[in-house]
């Protein structure tokens, strides 16, 4: 009986002591368990809630710049899959009369406008981004200039030392978009859409908002930032200048006479008498023969007499 006592003692003994680490850890003070980079991601990125179903994941880092991925909500379930996403180079989007406006995309505090558009007039509401770095002059890209093409249609440009760059996006529908840049001014799918004078001092966008019309619509590139050049040498589009004026004809003009038989009358054709020069000698020529003519008819006279 005492041996099964103390062998249940000895037994209760060494599992305390194998147990006590375990009970003092449960008993101190709970350690946060994170995982490495989940922590950063959770704080860039901002969810708003900005009506009509639609969330905002909007976040702002050195690397990226501003950046606003907006999904639709059904349920209240917000859908993986994103409506559009906007950023430096992609800044302006619309659906079913609502424009969403990515603003002040190169400062240190950009800015989503959303703007809708009803009957009664409609609403604009502005939701601003984590605040950031603003891009520095060195790195030579312009602010983003956006040109609405149309009802659907709406184009990005900027100027870079690489040249002028523009980013044709589709508002609503299919999406799909279409880049120009100096190397490649015209596009492929469409003739609607092009980079005059590309590698010139000042390059044009140029664009038709139906493919039908004869005339263009132009947009000037935003100008690069101060203290930047460009990677290439300035080539002036033929026709993108006016041309020059002629030079007005100097000196005295000769009239060349030719010689000959009909010189006389050669030179009466293209040389008009601004004198009486030409008159007096005619009169004088014809004073002559008629006193030739007058002294024939008296010399008859006198030998018939005789």
């Amino acid at each position: 009986m005492r041996t099964a006592l103390r062998t249940s003692i000895v037994t209760a003994a060494l599992a305390g002591a194998l147990l006590a680490p375990a009970a003092g850890s449960a008993f101190a003070a709970p350690v946060p368990h994170t995982v490495a980079g989940t922590t950063a991601a959770a704080a860039s990125v901002v969810k708003v809630d900005i009506g009509d179903n639609l969330m905002a994941h909007m976040s702002n880092s050195a690397a990226q710049g501003p950046r606003v991925a907006i999904h639709i909500v059904v349920d209240g379930v917000t859908q993986p899959k994103t409506m559009t996403t906007l950023d430096r180079s992609h800044t302006v989007f619309s659906r079913q009369g609502t424009t969403f406006t990515l603003t002040k995309a190169l400062t240190a505090e950009p800015v989503l406008t959303v703007v809708v558009v009803t009957a009664e007039g409609g609403t604009t509401k502005s939701y601003p981004l984590p605040k950031g770095t603003a891009t520095s002059p060195a790195s030579c890209v312009s602010e983003v200039k956006t040109v609405r093409l149309g009802e659907y249609q709406a184009a990005d440009l900027t100027m870079s030392p690489k040249g002028p760059k523009a980013v044709v996006n589709n508002l609503e529908g299919a999406p799909f978009t279409v880049t120009l840049d100096r190397t490649h001014p015209k596009s492929p799918k469409s003739d609607s859409v092009r980079i005059d004078n590309p590698s010139g001092a000042k390059p044009v966008f140029r664009w038709k908002y139906q493919v039908e019309e004869s005339s263009f619509k132009s947009a000037s590139f935003p100008a690069l930032p101060k203290g930047c050049k460009l990677d290439y040498q300035i080539t002036e589009e033929q026709g993108s200048k006016p041309a020059p004026k002629p030079k007005p004809k100097t000196g005295t003009q000769t009239t060349v006479v030719p010689k000959g038989p009909v010189a006389a009358g050669a030179e009466l054709s293209v040389v008009a008498d601004t004198d009486n020069t030409t008159t007096a000698a005619a009169g004088a020529g014809l004073v002559a023969v008629f006193g030739a003519l007058g002294a024939s008819v008296f010399l008859r006279r006198h030998r018939a007499q005789g």
